[in-house]
């Protein structure tokens, strides 16, 4: 981890710091790993979905710091490169991150809102949108065809849940077309998108239902 010595501007590591502050370093360092691994695909036990959470703490946590302990971008950028460093070279760098865990997550949910639980229409949604940006990435490939099954599903069951309450197909569509358009209307104004949902949660929901299969 960054040690406390030398000036406060610059790269140097500095002498102000708390212990606090320097917690919170590592766990926006903590987080910066975590997220990367995540969007490659990887299982991460003990760590919530960071793309979006993670990178608000780090931004939050670089800049509270400059203004707090009167550092430069750079002193500050060089203390959390440091301590990314110390996780992935460390002796053992899975036990070094899962001792984060706990203490890190709890700060996080105590300064970063958790993600929304997307119902079924926003689900159908989300995957439906994350075919489409596969798709034009990569044509028709595996996750292309997956992320398109899993998003008719979940369609079918909305459509269902609707119209078995009595309400219409035609009602039970423009649902859905709303929660996509909706979703897209907040990445559009510059806001989270489909990354403001726990996207877990709607692979959950696309699981196949007792006794069935697709």
């Amino acid at each position: 981890m960054a040690q406390s010595s030398g000036p406060t501007t610059g790269t140097s590591a500095p002498t102000s710091l708390s212990q606090t502050q320097r917690a919170e370093l590592r766990c926006a360092a903590a987080f910066a790993i975590v997220a990367m691994e995540q969007g490659r695909g990887q299982a991460m036990p003990g760590w919530p979905p960071l793309a979006l959470r993670g990178k608000t703490f780090f931004a939050d946590t670089g800049a509270r710091v400059m203004r707090e302990a009167g550092l430069s971008r750079e002193a500050v950028g060089a203390l959390l490169t440091a301590d990314v460093q110390a996780l992935q070279t460390a002796p053992d760098p899975d036990a070094a991150l899962s001792a984060l865990a706990g203490p890190c997550v709890t700060q996080l949910d105590a300064t970063v809102p958790p993600l929304k639980v997307p119902d079924l229409g926003q689900c159908a949604a989300i995957l439906d949108l994350a075919y489409a940006e596969v798709h034009a990435r990569e044509g028709m490939s595996a996750t292309a065809r997956d992320l398109k099954t899993l998003a008719m599903v979940l369609a079918d069951r909305q459509r269902k849940a609707i119209t078995s309450t009595g309400g219409s197909s035609a009602a039970a569509d423009m649902a859905l077309a709303q929660a996509r358009a909706a979703i897209e209307a907040d990445a559009a104004a510059g806001g989270a998108g489909a990354n403001q949902y726990e996207i877990a949660h709607c692979y959950d929901l696309a699981k196949p239902e007792a006794k069935s299969h697709y």
